[in-house]
């Protein structure tokens, strides 16, 4: 007698892979027709280890894609995944929280042995780790280059689908042929090597973003430039811009590039590995559990470049 098909909600976050697909696709091949082959590979992959697909939903502002619209709903629809409409925002894409939010609702309810998350940010490196602790199954499903070592490590043994393997061969190749325009997660989850501060007024910023952004995981660097600008100023001729390229350059900081609308925008992360850190934090009394990114009452705008594409 066979054992009982097992349940599995899937969770999309469709706005991400289409814009990681579209950067990798030229000619002959729509992001939406890899993305569905992506789906439809899953559902294959987990059939073959006792798992049913019973619901789930994909994210993403589908009146502003670019595929036919219609075709990609209704094309999720007949998998058994609802599309969700989720209006991008000035601030961010909002899909993350949205999926967050049904991850917890749908994988907590009895009867779903799986939550499997296509997706590859570090945002839902809590999502995975709670479900976790209730005894669900957490299956992660995103291309290798286009995911974070964070959220890969919070996985059940590092249960990951790459999902290129999802692929059919000749899909695999028309991706292949275009080098990926994002770095890849070893690029985006690295310091540079620790070095000394090269000076004191480096030090003095390292303080300032203790003490007004330590609780942080991450700090959105265009209210960090302002408030070291009221602090700091210019003095010496270190202006903010500089101080914090000098302290990704000494491996204090590094910096990540973030999708957005309109524009791009830039995270800022603390190496809190490096001696000089380390001090200003034990001085500083930090120590404090983290908490997500906050904007504050800033306005949204470009942040490292003085030129926006």
């Amino acid at each position: 007698m066979s054992s009982p098909e097992r349940c599995a909600v899937v969770l999309m976050d469709y706005q991400n892979l289409h814009q990681y697909l579209k950067g990798r696709v030229r000619t002959g091949l729509a992001p939406a027709e890899a993305a569905l082959e992506v789906l439809e590979g899953l559902r294959e992959s987990l059939a073959e280890d006792g798992y049913r697909i019973t619901g789930g939903h994909a994210y993403a502002d589908y009146g502003g894609l670019d595929d036919h619209t219609r075709h990609v709903q209704r094309a999720l629809y007949l998998h058994g995944i609802q599309p969700t409409y989720v209006p991008q925002t000035i601030h961010r894409n909002t899909a993350d929280l949205q999926l967050a939010i049904d991850a917890m609702d749908a994988g907590l309810k009895p009867g779903v042995d799986m939550v499997v998350l296509v997706a590859g940010d570090r945002d839902y490196v809590p999502v995975a780790s709670r479900l976790q602790a209730a005894g669900r199954r957490v299956m992660v499903v995103a291309f290798r280059d286009h995911l974070s070592n964070h959220l890969l490590a919070y996985t059940h043994g590092g249960e990951f689908v790459d999902a290129d393997e999802l692929l059919t061969d000749e899909t695999r190749e028309l991706l292949a042929s275009v080098p990926p325009t994002a770095p890849s997660a070893e690029e985006r989850d690295r310091f540079n090597e620790p070095r000394e501060l090269p000076h004191a007024r480096h030090r003095d910023a390292l303080v300032v973003l203790e003490r007004n952004f330590g609780r942080y995981e991450e700090v959105y660097l265009t209210p960090l430039l302002r408030k070291l600008s009221e602090e700091i100023g210019e003095a010496d001729g270190y202006d903010p811009k500089t101080l914090v390229a000098d302290l990704e350059g000494a491996g204090a900081v590094r910096l990540e590039r973030r999708k957005g609308m309109p524009y791009d925008y830039t995270v800022l992360l603390v190496n809190r590995g490096h001696p000089a850190v380390t001090t200003v934090r034990e001085e500083e009394g930090g120590g404090y559990d983290m908490e997500p990114a906050r904007n504050d009452d800033y306005e949204y705008e470009d942040d490292f470049s003085d030129e926006r594409e």
